[in-house]
């Protein structure tokens, strides 16, 4: 086959590169450069014509080649005859796992390119090479999987002996030997929030209180090293944090495992047990008995933000002249109520904003193909599934094939063509040829099936929104059963609201992103008051 390039055919005499590094070995300096130079000096050594270099910077080796920028680069080349050799300083360059490393080889193989290793002895287009590329890339998988059990078991360790790693809980820092240690002027507001807390304090009460005394955020402390400060004031959240740590009555607990396990450190308490579980439970039953002026349910909760500072715009009501008002207003900035340096936060009128919502909401809900179309793009697309497919029946149809070459080895043998030794060493090669067949196979039927378990959900979803439309009039109706439709098909179709007030005239503006692209007649709103006004935003 002639190349359309210049090149010879299947660009046998030419070669090119392969470099990756992940993040975490950029900082450990396992840079590209290295890679680099040694492959540049490895093909001088033994006189090879490079086609090209090919660098992933900053992807991780559990990424499949094929998803990789650079490596979609490379199998496309490959696939239009620029080379016909892969050359990489190491084998775990092309993945950190034996389905990755194995995928990639034989993609391309498939390509008609073959893989060598600058470290190891490895060569793809001869039996023997094929041999140790197998034998390595398990090593290198069992190898990966050892480390990380040893690490893991080295922190475990570390940590029941109770060393610390990572920030420190504000009201400690971490000694010479990584234990905890209280930091007295920290421990000392950690003992006031928490006992305030105990005896009906609120949340937000306690972060006014801090922020109206002046007091610094928490912050971050790694180590011995310098703290690092947090945000230019208190919220709710790290409160609620605060009075949560299991470390501040004697007992650090450390999760593990992905948040499966639990390890317990004894570490020196900052305030009884007694005083901690007090706490805990008037915030358990503020939360099971809510101020009845919040007893409204807002349908746009934990959607909307602020503009400014990104924390949670939540409900709240406001009384004027006898009247009950609702709003969403940023949290963190309304216990920040006074503080001239801190930014204002934005009152949304509730009911305004809500009926704009359902109203964008109402105009999918009457004509959802759009929708549906962008959720299918979401999951994938067609093409998508036609490729998988395709590779599928490939590797179905090689497999089958790889059973018939060892039938033809079998009779060439007997046939006294090749020795017994040589027929070890193809049936061997055969053999792992076949199980590298059967990994992939299965992963890309593993991989079909994930996408028709997605397809079956936008169906699902297809259903339930035609449904819904066909109900419309039921899902606005003013019952608890109602709302909770209205709520999930809010969360449905809206990313995020975010409000922020314009410094021009201090104005609230405010931005919709809807996850499937705009209502069709979305122009912009205003709303007569001066509580907020909107320009229609960027949308997803």
């Amino acid at each position: 086959m002639a190349s359309t390039n210049g090149y010879s055919p299947r660009g046998a005499e030419r070669i090119a590169l392969y470099l990756r590094v992940s993040s975490e070995e950029q900082r450990d300096r396992e840079t590209i450069e290295i890679q680099r130079e040694f492959l540049n000096e490895y093909c001088r050594l033994y006189k090879l014509e490079v086609a090209d270099v090919y660098a992933d910077d900053g992807v991780s080796g559990t990424v499949p080649l094929h998803e990789r920028p650079e490596g979609r680069r490379l199998l496309e080349d490959a696939g239009n005859g620029r080379f016909g050799l892969v050359l990489v300083y190491k084998l775990d360059r092309l993945g950190r796992s034996l389905l990755v490393i194995v995928d990639a080889h034989d993609r391309l193989d498939s390509l008609g390119a073959s893989l060598r290793s600058g470290c190891e002895p490895i060569d793809t287009s001869t039996p023997s090479g094929r041999l140790i590329f197998q034998m390595l890339a398990s090593f290198a998988e069992y190898d990966r999987e050892n480390i990380r059990e040893r690490t893991q078991a080295g922190l475990h360790r570390a940590f029941r002996g109770g060393r610390h790693f990572g920030a420190a809980p504000y009201g400690y820092r971490t000694d010479k030997h990584g234990h905890l240690q209280i930091v007295p002027e920290e421990a000392e507001i950690v003992r006031g929030i928490i006992e305030q807390v105990s005896e009906g304090s609120s949340l937000y009460a306690e972060a006014k209180r801090l922020n109206d005394l002046g007091v610094p955020t928490p912050g971050w402390r790694y180590g011995s090293r310098k703290k690092r400060p947090g945000s230019t004031f208190w919220s709710v959240a790290p409160v609620s944090n605060i009075v949560r740590q299991s470390a501040y009555s004697g007992t650090h607990r450390v999760k593990t495992n992905g948040g499966k396990d639990v390890i317990e450190q004894a570490v020196p308490p900052i305030l009884s047990p007694e005083i901690q579980e007090r706490a805990a439970a008037v915030l358990k039953e503020n939360k099971r008995y809510p101020d009845q002026k919040n007893a409204r349910k807002y349908l746009l909760r934990g959607l909307v933000r602020c503009g400014a500072c990104g924390a949670a715009c939540t409900g709240h009501p406001a009384g004027k002249n006898g009247k009950t008002y609702h709003y969403y207003t940023c949290r963190a900035g309304r216990a920040n109520a006074g503080r001239v340096s801190l930014h204002k936060p934005p009152y949304l009128n509730a009911v305004w904003l809500e009926d704009l919502v359902w109203t964008d909401v109402r105009r999918f809900l009457q004509d959802p193909g759009e929708v549906l179309e962008r959720v299918r793009d979401q999951i994938g697309g067609a093409n998508d599934g036609e490729e998988i497919e395709a590779r599928r029946e490939d590797l179905a149809k090689r497999l089958a094939g790889r059973q018939a070459e060892k039938d033809r080895y079998v009779r060439t043998y007997a046939q006294g063509h090749i020795s017994e030794e040589e027929l070890d060493v193809y049936l061997a090669d055969l053999k792992n040829q076949t199980d590298n067949l059967r990994l992939l196979l299965t992963s890309v039927e593993a991989e079909l099936s994930q996408k028709r378990e997605q397809a079956e959900l936008a169906d699902t979803t297809k259903a339930w929104l035609y449904a819904l439309r066909e109900r419309i009039e039921e899902v606005e109706e003013d019952t608890p059963e109602a709302f909770t439709a209205r709520q999930r098909l809010v969360k449905l179709l809206v990313e995020s609201i975010s409000a922020d007030k314009r410094p021009e005239d201090g104005r609230t503006e405010i931005q919709i992103t809807y996850r499937f692209g705009p209502p069709s007649a979305s122009e912009g709103y205003s709303e007569d008051s001066s509580v907020a006004s909107f320009k229609n935003g960027s949308m997803s």
